[in-house]
């Protein structure tokens, strides 16, 4: 630490000494801001000015507000450039710059055709050398299809795989898995982290803080066409950038936004496809009016489950719908704008169950005599204890099929999902080296679990569960900009404040218990209080091309638990309380140092690198939710701890013309999270939650590349190859020691290689862009319900082909003559998306069951969810996509 502390220091000094220095030598400056056409900052855009002779050359990256300055530059006549992965290269010649001036501009740079563009682009940001990747809002329909959802949409980026039981379906839940970190829904045990991403809309947190399942939920956006792009950082990230749960990456969705020029824009279109897949949204841009702009956007989604194999009476095909609306409004003055937005969402799902792999049958066990059917479990175990029937379909995928799932009137189980974020954006220029950006919101959560299961027997004790937490979230963001000649600085922060409520009932209304007088219930309120300050800067030298980046942040966290069981179900019996952990408080104040380094080789060949350590939070469970009064202890418990290494390449131009247009960026990564308390929750949810002490490594090597070899083609690609494991893991109540075994759920190898095509008409009057992907992910080791711990058994690897093609006429007056010339520009797009185009059979989520989840007294079986099989997928959208 002492010599973490040194380096720092040195940093520091280093900083201030180059801007005392320029303050002595009289030279000039070029600044400005880097944006979209839709008004959007353009981060890691880079600025090049070359004088007249081409004998000097500054360059320079712009940050993620889009600023950028040059400092240090002599008088004379230049040339400017601005490029930027996914946009049209920006020129401007002829700039007379004065000795002891200053110069600004705003440039604004236009989305590149394919054949120009690298639609996805991973590599070390510009402004602090953290890995990003950058998902266009093409590439989202390109991997994940027209109605494709907020987590398929990520696997378009390097290191992420997804799992969940509802395919590419927006309106069901996933889990994501970023270099092994995970975040997201899970209903399988083993995840080190299941909280270790944070998730943003328009750059404010969605997470709520505290919960250990289910802190954000993928269908908290159901309606991905709002959605204009996805940023992706990789491991805990810069202090500038970095949130409450960004061990592993940060996950920024940034919706449709104002525009900046004038002229009001609508677009709207639906989808239809297989299993009932309807989709409709509509959006609108005011344009800009006397500094005034909005845009707005509605969506609706609707599905049926594909488990068709669905066994019963009535056939029941599980069908889940979602919708979203989102408003933003915008006022642009001469040093800055102002921004108010809305955003809510609500989702309603029929969550199909686990489905075993192999028939569980009396012989099962050593001939236990327990059956695992399609109308219910019959044996020993089943209440009460019954026969098995003659002609009984056991209920397994080789059995009753692969996508098979249980009738409604057996098993049936809703989800909601509800999300409101209210928020502001102040953007000030203070003056031409002090800029100020401040954000503050308000954020409301909720979930229900109503799950009616009738497949233990009536005098099962548990038929019913009703899980409805919600939480209500407040939080400012200010950060200052210091542009000097050498560096620029940043200095800010955050505050949040959480309150969430997490009650439980479990009863069965045939023996006389209900939601008000449950058979076993739990209920707890924490109250969380985050704080984060930090220091950033950023130094450059040798004419911009070596840029360091050293920060230091400070973390607060304090969590208040109450239990609250008694008090939220006061017509229920104390004794059948399943939470007795008592209430308590705790607080952790930790120092978060980083550094980042990039440098730029040549103009095509830049090197960068960070070490970032920080720290989150410990969950409800670990303060005492859904926890016996003997198993907390709040004296030992630490805040999680995250120590990040990496260092990769990015090479923009090929060494070959043969090779056309391509990039290519590779990245090694090393991180060692420590003090994670891993919790275990069975289904049988009467029961306590245990926890096992875990440390673990993450580490590989991802990479991205890119190519239009000819003019019409341009290929895509990425992965990694990552080796994950456990340093230890206790299970609670055990001494055993799981260390060097592999973290479960993880796959070792994912890839994506993609071909996209461009074709024109010769007159520009439509065009047509199909587009090909293959997604690989390997084996997965599994996670053992049975000792709490993982195992060496696996799950196979499966690829899967997704085909998604766009035909698009450029102006609908080419088919409606006579038509205001306004209204005959309106473009008109066809897309069709087909998932899974070899309809391959695979099962992305697996466990072994301890056997609660089917109601048997032994365990050792695998459950899975299917993954989805071939669907069809058709969309139509008229106006600016």
């Amino acid at each position: 630490m002492r010599f973490t502390s040194r380096v720092f220091c040195f940093l520091i000094v280093l900083s201030t000494l180059f801007g005392v220095h320029s303050k002595a030598v009289a030279q000039s400056t070029v600044e400005g801001t880097v944006h979209s056409a839709d008004g959007k900052p353009v981060d890691g855009a880079m600025i090049q000015i070359t004088n007249a002779s081409k004998s000097s050359t500054y360059h320079t990256y712009s940050k993620h507000s889009g600023s950028f300055a040059i400092h240090g530059i002599t008088g004379g006549t230049y040339s400017m450039s601005v490029s930027a992965n996914g946009f049209t290269k920006f020129t401007k010649s002829d700039i007379n710059l004065q000795a002891n001036h200053a110069l600004q501009f705003s440039v604004t740079l236009q989305i590149a055709s394919v054949a120009q563009t690298v639609k996805v682009t991973a590599r070390g940001s510009a402004a602090t050398s953290v890995t990003e990747a950058t998902i266009s809002r093409d590439e989202l329909r390109g991997v994940s299809g027209p109605f494709g959802s907020a987590a398929q949409s990520l696997t378009a980026a390097p290191g992420i795989y997804v799992y969940g039981y509802g395919g590419v379906a927006a309106t069901a839940r996933s889990e994501i898995v970023l270099r092994g970190l995970k975040g997201g829904w899970s209903s399988v045990n083993g995840d080190v982290l299941r909280n270790g991403i944070s998730f943003l809309f328009d750059g404010v947190p969605m997470n709520n803080t505290i919960s250990n399942n289910g802190q954000w939920q993928t269908t908290q956006i159901p309606i991905m066409d709002m959605i204009h792009g996805i940023t992706v950082g990789y491991g805990p990230g810069a202090p500038s950038t970095r949130w409450f749960d960004s061990l592993g990456g940060t996950v920024n969705y940034i919706p449709v936004q104002p525009s900046s020029t004038p002229g009001f824009k609508l677009s709207a279109g639906f989808d239809a496809g297989s299993y009932n897949t309807y989709l409709e949204h509509f959006i609108f841009n005011t344009g800009q009016y006397h500094g005034w702009s909005g845009v707005g956007a509605f969506g609706y989604a609707s599905n049926d489950t594909f488990r068709t194999g669905t066994t019963g009476i009535p056939k029941y095909n599980a069908p889940s719908h979602g919708y979203a609306g989102y408003l933003k409004i915008r006022k642009e003055f001469s040093n800055g704008d102002i921004s108010m937005g809305f955003y809510h969402s609500r989702n309603a799902e029929q969550r199909p169950n686990f489905l075993p792999i192999d028939p569980v049958t009396p012989a099962f066990n050593n001939n236990y005599g327990d059956a695992v059917t399609t109308t219910g479990l019959f044996g020993p175990d089943s209440q009460p204890a019954t026969a098995v029937p003659n002609g009984v379909q056991y209920y397994s995928q080789k059995t009753s099929g692969v996508y098979s799932a249980l009738a409604k009137n057996v098993w049936n189980k809703l989800i909601k999902t509800q999300s409101d974020i209210l928020y502001g954006k102040l953007n000030l220029t203070l003056s031409d080296h002090l800029l100020f950006h401040s954000k503050s919101w308000f954020r409301h959560g909720y979930r229900l679990h109503n799950r009616v299961v009738n497949y233990y027997g009536p005098n099962y004790a548990v038929r019913h569960e009703w899980y409805d937490p919600a939480s209500n979230t407040i939080g400012n963001k200010s950060v200052m900009d210091i542009l000097l000649p050498h560096n620029s600085m940043e200095v800010g922060g955050y505050w949040m404040h959480e309150g969430y409520h997490n009650p439980v009932a479990l009863y069965n209304t045939s023996l006389g218990t209900s939601q008000a007088n449950p058979a076993f219930f739990n209920a707890d309120r924490l109250f969380t209080d985050y704080g984060f300050s930090y220091l950033q800067d950023q130094i450059s030298l040798f004419k911009n091309r070596l840029v360091i980046t050293p920060g230091i942040a400070g973390q607060f966290f304090r969590t208040y638990y109450f239990n609250t069981g008694v008090a939220d179900f006061p017509n229920g019996n104390p004794g059948n309380d399943s939470q007795q952990a008592p209430s308590t408080h705790k607080s952790f104040l930790k120092p978060s140092p980083f550094v980042g380094m990039h440098y730029h080789v040549s103009p095509w060949l830049t090197l960068h690198g960070n070490y970032a350590v920080t720290y989150e939070n410990p969950t409800d469970s670990a303060f005492g939710a859904n926890r016996p009064t003997t198993g907390v202890n709040i004296a030992a418990l630490h805040a999680v701890k995250s120590a990040n290494t990496e260092g990769g390449f990015l090479v923009t131009k090929c060494p070959a013309a043969f090779f056309g247009n391509c990039s290519l960026d590779a990245t090694y990564f090393h991180d060692k999270v420590d003090h994670v308390d891993v919790v275990t929750q069975t289904a049988q949810l009467a029961l306590p939650a245990s926890i096992a002490l875990a440390s673990s490594i993450y580490n590989g090597v991802s990479f991205n590349f890119d190519d239009s070899p000819i003019r019409y083609v341009e290929i895509h690609g990425n992965g990694i190859v990552q080796h994950n494991y456990f340093l230890s893991y206790v299970p609670s109540g055990s001494t055993e020691n799981f260390g060097k075994y592999p973290i479960s759920n993880s796959p070792k190898v994912t890839t994506n290689i993609g071909v996209t095509g461009r074709f024109d008409s010769s007159h520009g009057i439509f065009s047509i862009l199909p587009e090909v992907w293959w997604q690989y992910v390997g084996s997965r080791y599994l996670f053992s319900n049975v000792n709490n711990a993982p195992t060496l058994q696996t799950e196979p690897g499966y690829g899967v082909v997704n085909f998604n093609t766009v035909a698009s006429l450029h102006g609908i007056g080419h088919l409606f003559h006579g038509m205001p010339p306004r209204v005959a520009a309106t473009p008109l797009h066809l897309s069709l998306g087909i998932e899974n185009l070899l309809g391959n059979q695979y099962n992305p989520l697996a466990y072994i069951t301890s056997g609660g989840y089917f109601g048997t007294s032994f365990g050792g079986y695998t459950l899975v969810d299917p993954g989805a099989p071939r669907e069809f997928i058709v969309s139509i959208t008229i106006g600016a996509k």
